[in-house]
């Protein structure tokens, strides 16, 4: 740990004399995360704590990761691609790659000052104004950028992740309504089914122009500041990171952190305030574009809780929280009529 801190710039020639495993953090299902507690030979100005990040404990969830290159994927976008962004995500100390083993380890810095959000719970108006401001970091930097195809290059590209994708889900619809279904809507069960056919097309449906998706952008990978000197909004959990289209982040955190009643009543007013927040950092977006994006990207929310749901370790909140989040992703995709507008 030394070592490592010292080449972050971190330790500046003090020793870590006591490592301490102090607890572990969230319910673990693609990655584990610890938080270790640091005694120094010299305390003054330096971390009492850190969080290293490692593979799934359960067998199923680490060999899917490895497979499809979660693992990896975090830490190229530490390594090669955060550099270039203005998100506020937590400081990467470590990333570290074994292919041959295989195995991974990420050193972070401690967010101890903050807290996560609660998928279940869903986002106030004002922490999802807070997400908004941060997704502007992620999306403006690289808007267009045409060599973000280089990125993750582990992972399958534009047509052939396109059909990966459309027939993944299609595997996974009746597994996931046999273990989630009885708590869904009628509706939403034949949305899950019925857009199964449209999923590999859906995939270039938007107009907007590509940039840096994090795929995965909701209240349980949100660190909210806890106390005056942490930062508001922290994002984590860079696994799904790749590129893509911005309203994918944008209809995901929005359709999932509130009730439908709620959700269309503060959705465009918060598309309208990412426009202008954009539009600050030199990217203009037309009105009908970006609804037409947000409406098709509401469909994503559908596709990554199916997906999710079987790839997953399976936990009793997780499932609480699945079903929650198809729920919600579900009634936002027939509000919107996504089917409709896929053809």
């Amino acid at each position: 740990m030394t070592a490592v801190l010292d080449a972050a710039g971190v330790a500046q020639g003090a020793q870590v004399t006591e490592l301490e495993l102090q607890s572990f953090i969230g319910t673990g299902q693609t990655g584990r995360n610890a938080r270790f507690g640091l005694t120094w030979d010299q305390p003054d100005g330096r971390p009492t704590s850190v969080v290293g990040k490692f593979p799934s404990g359960d067998v199923n969830a680490r060999t899917n990761a490895f497979v499809n290159g979660t693992y990896l994927t975090e830490v190229s976008f530490y390594r090669d691609l955060a550099p270039s962004l203005s998100i506020r995500i937590p400081e990467c100390h470590l990333a570290a790659y074994d292919h041959d083993a295989p195995d991974f380890v990420m050193i972070m810095e401690d967010l101890s000052n903050s807290r996560q959000g609660d998928q279940m719970a869903g986002l106030t108006v004002e922490e999802a104004a807070l997400a908004v401001e941060q997704a502007v970091g992620l999306h403006a930097p690289r808007w267009g950028d045409p060599t973000l195809a280089d990125f993750a290059g582990h992972r399958p590209k534009g047509d052939e992740a396109a059909m990966a994708l459309g027939m993944v889900y299609g595997m996974m619809v009746e597994p996931f309504l046999d273990r989630l279904g009885p708590g869904l809507d009628a509706d939403i069960i034949e949305l899950v089914r019925n857009v199964a056919p449209s999923v590999q097309g859906w995939v270039t449906a938007c107009t907007a122009p590509r940039t840096v998706v994090h795929l995965d952008y909701r209240p349980d990978n949100f660190m909210f500041g806890a106390t005056p000197d942490a930062p508001p909004l922290v994002v984590v959990d860079w696994q799904t990171v790749t590129d893509g289209y911005a309203m994918w982040d944008l209809a995901y955190m929005i359709g999932g952190s509130f009730e439908p009643a709620r959700r269309a009543e503060v959705e465009r007013d918060l598309l309208d305030d990412y426009r202008r927040r954009m539009a600050a950092a030199g990217v203009d977006i037309a009105e009908d574009v970006l609804w037409h994006d947000y409406r098709i990207g509401s469909l994503w929310g559908v596709v990554m809780t199916v997906i999710a749901t079987i790839l997953a370790a399976q936990t009793e909140r997780g499932d609480q929280m699945l079903t929650t989040m198809a729920q919600r992703h579900g009634r936002h995709a027939i509000d919107l009529d996504v089917q409709g507008l896929l053809g």
